[in-house]
């Protein structure tokens, strides 16, 4: 979605909803991994379940055309592996985090800010896990900060985790939970442009004061694993996802494959090829969970996402999923909770248009 499009309303189960504008309120209820998944654009999010315990997250968000702010927990412990939103820059401002929360294999009980820019991520939520995450487009932080200081913040979110003190954290979350209170109380604002471009600003400025930053400096060149994941990263954003082929990775990462697989292994836990393996299965469920049944079949599904050897597909999805796509399609399934970002709420993750069910 273009910096200037609006964003459409949807009302939020079990909260407020938004009013027709450039913006959004609401909240997101789940209790399905991959019902998360498909809810949590703009980020591509592939999620695994750790231990035991129901999975539940609950999200109260606020959604404008070039800001995302939302107060999320979870209920289970998660591993999340992620394509982070293209052009935009996130901020994770912890709330609450457990002793096995962690942020690229960085325990969080370390005191900082995650940060990230467009480009992979890696985190493993424990249980009772709270943060409010803050997502703002580079172009409107052009717009509000000087040079300096975008290089500076942009600088800093390349090394992934900001030295923060406790005191800016609680700050931090106490500023972003009044906003979100604010909007919620009285959505109405979001009709008007002039509100809009406000909070925006508002948003912008406010988490670049928050920060210590050093202006003036330059960023350390990456190392060669660094770069090529990079790349690679971006090849997979752009790619047909069911036609990626990992020596087009390779060639698109300009790295050396052994290269390419540690980068990978550090970055994600996972090599190139089974990264990729695995955002087309996780895009395969989240198809069948949306397909009325009848609509389509596992075979048609499956064929559209690159899969052939349906008897190797059936075994490789059970062992993630723990049960079988036919289970999986017959599955009874209303979507309602509202998308983050709303446009396309009705496409898959390779831009398949498909039926919602109910």
């Amino acid at each position: 979605m273009g910096a200037g499009e609006g964003i459409g309303a949807h009302g939020a189960p079990g909260g407020r909803g938004g009013f027709p504008g450039l913006g959004i309120v609401g909240i997101q209820e789940s209790d399905d991994p991959c019902h998360w998944e498909r809810i949590s654009q703009p980020w591509e999010v592939l999620a695994t379940p750790l231990g035991v315990g129901p999975f539940h997250n609950r999200k109260t968000f606020l959604a404008t055309p070039n800001c995302i702010l939302y107060h999320e927990s979870f209920a289970s412990r998660l591993k999340v592996q992620a394509l982070s939103p293209e052009g935009m820059l996130a901020f994770a401002v912890t709330v609450r985090a457990g002793s096995r929360t962690s942020w690229f294999g960085r325990p969080l009980h370390e005191r900082g800010l995650p940060a990230t820019l467009p480009g992979g991520a890696e985190a493993v939520l424990e249980a009772g896990q709270e943060h409010i995450m803050v997502l703002i487009r580079r172009t409107l932080l052009r717009q509000h900060l000087s040079s300096e200081r975008v290089a500076a913040l942009e600088r800093a979110a390349y090394s992934r985790l900001l030295p923060t003190s406790a005191e800016t954290l609680a700050g931090l979350g106490t500023w972003l939970m009044g906003l979100l209170t604010r909007t919620h109380g009285a959505p109405e604002m979001l009709r008007h442009p002039a509100a809009v471009a406000t909070l925006e600003t508002e948003l912008a400025i406010g988490i670049s004061g928050a920060l210590s930053l050093r202006e003036g400096g330059r960023r350390a060149p990456p190392s060669l694993r660094r770069r090529g994941f990079d790349r690679a990263i971006e090849h997979i954003r752009r790619a047909d996802l069911a036609n990626l082929e990992t020596d087009a990775l390779h060639a698109a990462a300009a790295v050396s494959p052994r290269t390419l697989e540690y980068a990978f292994r550090e970055e994600l836990g996972l090599s190139p090829a089974a990264f990729v393996r695995r955002l087309r299965l996780h895009a395969l469920r989240r198809a069948l969970l949306a397909s009325a049944l009848g609509e389509s079949t596992v075979t048609e599904l499956a064929f559209h996402l690159g899969f052939t050897q349906l008897g190797r597909l059936a075994g490789a999805y059970r062992n993630r999923f723990g049960e079988s796509p036919s289970a999986t399609l017959a599955r009874p399934y209303r979507d309602e909770a509202p998308r983050l970002w709303a446009a396309e709420p009705n496409r898959t993750s390779d831009g398949t248009r498909i039926a919602a069910r109910g």
